[in-house]
């Protein structure tokens, strides 16, 4: 559905991302919406390039109006390093604040997805000095799951998103939220980003994982120092 690439695609004015360009073929690009973008670090990511946002300057990339339809699930994958996981979303789509919401993010420095009013956290807590692989499979007839570089880190049985009245969902970004309470702008890199409107098999999970396992380099990372 979606596939964004720090090293492919980006059309920049002075260091700042005014399009992220969709590589899925169905055009589906991210695009600033004022002075706010995001900064493009061509080697920012162990000499990779990287999407840095700064939280405090609001700073987010947003889809045109769409994404109306996960009736046969969702599968995300992003590579990112989140600098604060208090209550951000990487992805997020909606019709407003909890309304046809769909959020791939964190919550209580813990990784989350939510749809409505429903979501579940990671087990673990964020690793702020490294980058993350985190895989969302939302499945239709048994739990959905959280996966982070690989391994299954919180599991919970969720409806599928509804299909909005409208047919659409006007408020999709990369960076944003609009939940409430204190909620705010993503912080941090993001690399990758690949979307599914249906739920993948383990297979096809575990061979997009090891992919954006090697092309990251993920398992090369040096571990953060005590």
């Amino acid at each position: 559905m979606v596939w964004l690439r720090a090293d492919f695609g980006i059309q920049q004015k002075e260091g700042h991302v005014q399009t992220w360009l969709d590589q899925s073929g169905n055009q589906l690009d991210a695009t600033a919406t004022g002075t706010a973008r995001p900064t493009y670090l061509a080697d920012g990511f162990d000499g990779r390039p990287t999407i840095e946002f700064d939280g405090g300057q609001e700073q987010f990339l947003r889809f045109a109006d769409g994404f109306g339809d996960f009736s046969k699930g969702v599968t995300g994958f992003i590579v990112a390093k989140p600098t604060t996981a208090d209550c951000e979303s990487m992805l997020e789509f909606s019709n407003g604040s909890e309304i046809d919401d769909i959020a791939l993010g964190m919550f209580e420095d813990k990784w989350a997805y939510e749809v409505a009013t429903s979501y579940f956290q990671s087990t673990t807590t964020i690793d702020h000095q490294r980058f993350s692989l985190y895989t969302a499979i939302h499945r239709s007839t048994v739990a959905s799951e959280l996966r982070i570089n690989g391994s299954a880190k919180g599991t919970l049985a969720m409806p599928l998103p509804a299909l909005p009245s409208s047919g659409v969902r006007l408020y999709n970004f990369v960076g944003h939220t609009l939940y409430e309470g204190g909620c705010k702008y993503f912080t941090g890199q993001i690399s990758e980003i690949i979307l599914y409107s249906r739920t993948l098999t383990l297979v096809e999970v575990n061979g997009i994982e090891k992919y954006l396992d090697t092309r990251w380099a993920l398992s090369e990372q040096d571990s953060p120092a005590p």
